[in-house]
């Protein structure tokens, strides 16, 4: 199963620690974590560019400020994540947990959102313009201040 090594795990949170100073950022850009277990892990302004993550957990995770540009994030638990300010913008995430995740201010443009569960999702001053919510489930999301123009399946 995929998954990310202790080491860089450590030295990411070094790196958020030190605000720079030590350690390196997590860069898992272009690499296959499909599957992987990283739940409730501090992952705030990680690079996922590219990253194939399909099924993975990240439940509970702080990845504010990460950049998941061009993953693919489908069927991904991120139930209850922090991804405030977060640039998801035109991945897909087909089938995705996102019941309860935090994702203020986070680039949602272009995503393929289909099929996700968004309860009590956070969307507050979100970028979900063009964004495709088709068969979604969206009691309880939060949509103040977001930005919507064209977004698909939404409900009222």
């Amino acid at each position: 199963m995929a998954s990310v090594t202790n080491e860089k795990l450590i030295s990411h949170t070094q790196w958020l620690e030190s605000e720079g100073k030590r350690g390196l950022r997590l860069n898992e850009t272009g690499m296959n974590l499909a599957g992987a277990t990283l739940n409730d892990l501090n992952l705030a302004q990680a690079h996922f560019v590219g990253t194939t993550m399909t099924k993975a957990n990240m439940a509970g995770a702080r990845l504010n400020e990460a950049d998941f540009s061009g993953a693919n994030l489908d069927s991904v638990n991120f139930s209850g994540a922090d991804l405030s300010g977060a640039d998801m913008g035109g991945v897909s995430m087909r089938n995705a947990n996102l019941s309860h995740a935090r994702l203020v201010g986070a680039d949602l443009s272009g995503a393929n959102l289909e099929g996700c569960d968004l309860t009590n999702a956070d969307f507050t001053d979100a970028d979900l313009i063009a964004a495709n919510l088709k068969r979604t489930t969206q009691t309880g999301m939060i949509l103040t201040g977001a930005k919507l123009a064209d977004t698909q399946g939404l409900q009222n």
